[in-house]
């Protein structure tokens, strides 16, 4: 069953309400007051931001250096290995035709 509007203005303790109305004004003026210093000391935020990213950057590129580097030394290992791999190679070749000529001997 629905409360009419009436019903439910007559049921709200107008004079409680009355009595902490300058209480709530009070809070909500230091409420505003807070927000516009809070306003007031944004741009140092966004100097602050700005600065955290600056070092991100910074930070960035060392990483992006440091990989270059790990890169160019995956390079040369790879191509040591692919000269290790092929002199190993002709290495067991050789051992395997003097092999083949000791057992025909």
């Amino acid at each position: 069953m629905a409360i009419s509007w009436l019903t439910a203005l007559k049921i709200v303790p107008w004079d409680k309400v009355l009595e902490h109305a300058p209480g709530v004004m009070e809070k909500a003026r230091g409420f505003i007051d807070k927000r516009r210093n809070d306003e007031v000391q944004a741009p140092t935020e966004l100097e602050q931001l700005s600065k955290v990213q600056q070092e991100m950057a910074h930070t960035l590129t060392q990483l992006a250096e440091q990989n270059l580097a790990l890169m160019t030394a995956v390079q040369r290992l790879q191509l040591r290995l692919k000269w290790l791999s092929a002199v190993t190679l002709l290495t067991l070749c050789v051992c395997g035709v003097l092999a083949g000529q000791l057992i025909v001997s």
